[in-house]
């Protein structure tokens, strides 16, 4: 998210992050592939658009018939809104009201306006699948009805914008939140990251060590 950039220094410092490694993998059999993009200062996570919302309680309430369905979380007034300022982007930093959750179907891999290798495929198990659903179901503020609560423009089954559990933050932001959807599935991602860099670079050392399981070559 473009917000980020305004403390990038404190950011670079902040975002420790391990190496993973081949022994961190799970060793169950990974049927579905998710992937990491990355827009700038921002990550996002993009889904096989029938797998999600066959599991996907609240997602499926909103969406249908989309090949792909890109996940993303943040500020809700800077997310949100189509051309925040400087100070949108201040208060969302040290004061949040709330966090969003941005979802919506997508036609291509990598996404409109994500360059090819910007999109990095990671291969997730059966439960690790179930389990990232969850956590994005989780990520949904509802109502006292129990009904997701919609923020900005309602564009339906294209793209909308729900509030969100939990508290964004500098040091709770869009990649932090990436962070524990992976961890959610099962993936090896270490550290404290908060740099859409750091989680990237994480992201393609895990797809690398599980492409080269597939073909035998088995890098440590």
């Amino acid at each position: 998210m473009r917000l980020i950039a305004l403390l990038a220094p404190l950011l670079l410092l902040a975002a420790c992050a391990g190496t993973p490694s081949r022994a961190d993998l799970p060793k169950e059999a990974a049927p579905h592939t998710i992937y990491v993009v990355q827009y700038g200062w921002h990550t996002a996570l993009l889904f096989d658009g029938k797998d999600i919302l066959a599991r996907s309680t609240k997602l499926a309430q909103d969406f249908k018939d989309h090949k792909y369905m890109l996940i993303g979380w943040g500020d809700g007034g800077y997310f949100v809104d189509e051309d925040p300022g400087v100070s949108q982007a201040v208060k969302a930093l040290v004061a949040s009201d709330y966090p969003a959750l941005q979802a919506g179907g997508r036609a291509t891999n990598p996404p409109l306006g994500v360059a090819p290798g910007d999109s990095i495929p990671l291969a997730i198990t059966e439960r690790g699948y179930d389990q990232l659903v969850a956590y994005i179901d989780r990520s949904i503020a509802t109502g006292a009805d129990g009904k997701p609560v919609y923020l900005g423009k309602r564009l339906a089954n294209l793209n909308l914008f729900y509030k969100g559990t939990g508290n964004y933050s500098l040091l709770n932001n869009c990649n932090s939140w990436v962070v524990g959807a992976l961890r959610a599935a099962e993936l090896p991602v270490s550290g404290f990251n908060l740099t859409a860099r750091s989680v990237f670079d994480q992201a393609r050392r895990i797809s690398e060590l599980q492409q080269a399981d597939r073909s035998g070559a088995r890098p440590e």
